[in-house]
């Protein structure tokens, strides 16, 4: 088995690799079923030491290798709209027309990091970050983690200290809907070292925390469903601790039409990714227990999941232990994978972390290579259609890493921008 070394020298190769995958056929469409085994395979020393590290701020690509900004635009197979990303390290996000033009801006300094960032309806900016750079959550202080709100003009409306991060959503009920964090002991775990346990954690509009669901006792309350699989401790940062679930990402339940079909569309549910457990659940929040799992034997420190109109599941599936990424479309009810996108050349398209895939209403996907600083639509077919590289840099030349893209539609984006100008004083 490959060292320890082997495996992080390996890991910088591929992002100095960096590029774009090529206009070539990517995509596959369905395949044979994808075998979830009832208990999670074993993982190695060297896997828990890798995804130990902290989320990189800046990949290894010089300005040289790739230019910035968009770099390749099909305005007749793109789906037209704004694109919404945020720069991990620079606590900055843009939205930018097809063109890569900014049309919006929000930032926040002093700080370190931010997480993924959502627009409201009214065009209100929510996110989470942090004051204090990447820390083991032993060492972290809750009040540097934050939740902060803008308005559409970047006028900061509230910040509030809840240990948030990662995600953030708008719920049907018209709540927002965030990922928190606990360390505590869980004897079922370990009896001694901390673990840190994620929540689910419903916010009131004026940021006000109203109920917190732990995952970990959702999880634990149905075995048979989701077995846990052992993640080592880790001294990362000073202290002992165990993240045994790295939450990513959170979706309530969207779409209402599909709750005849079967529970697990219950508008109840939260759909939940978790890198160090290779999968994603569906959590029904009511009854506070998981109701569906997929991808042990199959996902590989995955980010970003979503329910999709007919039903399918969108996966992100970094590909930690072979170092290729790769998007991956399933079919929840039969466990089969209908549809997937890598790159020709696999090591072209690889991020360690971070990462996120949007399916867009022409059947196209936007796919975030978060390490790379990359974001590109590609077809059903596989065949990039739009390709965007983050134009931020460090002193050194490198590119900084983006969290996630999301593309919204054209007429949403013009509507609030009509808006502004029509409240917008008269020049004198």
């Amino acid at each position: 088995m490959r060292s320890t070394l082997q495996l992080l020298g390996t890991f910088v190769l591929l992002l100095l690799a960096g590029g774009c995958g090529g206009s070539d056929d990517g995509a596959e469409p369905a395949n044979a079923a994808a075998t979830t085994p009832a208990t999670p395979p074993p993982q190695s020393a060297e896997l828990d030491r890798l995804r130990a590290l902290p989320y990189a701020g800046y990949s290894g690509q010089s300005a040289a290798e790739a230019p910035d900004g968009v770099v390749r635009y099909d305005p007749q197979r793109c789906w037209p709209g704004y694109t919404l990303y945020v720069v991990h390290p620079r606590c900055l996000a843009e939205l930018i027309d097809e063109q890569g033009r900014v049309v919006r801006r929000w930032s926040a300094q002093p700080g370190q990091f931010w997480a993924h960032g959502e627009l409201l309806p009214n065009g209100d900016f929510l996110v989470p970050g942090s004051d204090v750079a990447a820390r083991p959550p032993p060492a972290v202080e809750p009040e540097k983690l934050y939740l902060l709100r803008f308005n559409w003009d970047g006028k900061l409306l509230w910040k509030r200290y809840l240990t948030a991060h990662h995600d953030v959503e708008l719920t049907p009920r018209g709540q927002l809907l965030t990922l928190t964090f606990q360390c505590r002991t869980i004897p079922a775990v370990h009896p001694k070292i901390p673990v840190k346990d994620d929540y689910l954690t419903l916010v009131a509009d004026d940021g006000r925390v109203l109920e917190r669901l732990s995952i970990y006792e959702a999880l634990s309350a149905r075995p048979e469903i989701f077995p846990l699989a052992r993640v080592g401790e880790n001294d990362w940062g000073g202290g002992r601790w165990i993240d045994l679930l790295h939450a990513n990402s959170v979706e309530w339940v969207h779409h209402p039409d599909l709750a005849d079909r079967h529970p697990i569309y219950a508008p109840t549910n939260v759909l939940v990714c978790f890198r160090h457990q290779n999968r994603v659940a569906i959590i029904d929040w009511e009854r506070r227990a998981v109701v569906w799992a997929w991808g042990a034997g199959e996902l590989s420190g995955p980010h970003d999941a979503h329910v999709l109109a007919d039903g399918n599941v969108l996966i992100f599936d970094n590909g930690m232990e072979r170092f290729w990424s790769r998007v991956v479309e399933v079919d929840p009810l039969s466990g089969m994978i209908v549809w997937k996108y890598r790159a020709p050349d696999p090591k072209d398209f690889f991020t360690m972390s971070k990462g996120a895939a949007q399916r867009l209403p022409n059947g196209n996907t936007l796919i975030t290579s978060s390490d790379q600083g990359w974001a590109f639509e590609v077809t059903p077919a596989g065949e990039i259609v739009w390709d965007f590289r983050c134009p931020y840099r460090d002193a050194a030349g490198r590119r900084a890493t983006l969290v996630r893209a999301v593309r919204y539609g054209r007429d949403f984006i013009e509507q609030l921008l009509s808006r502004r100008a029509a409240t917008a004083p008269a020049a004198p």
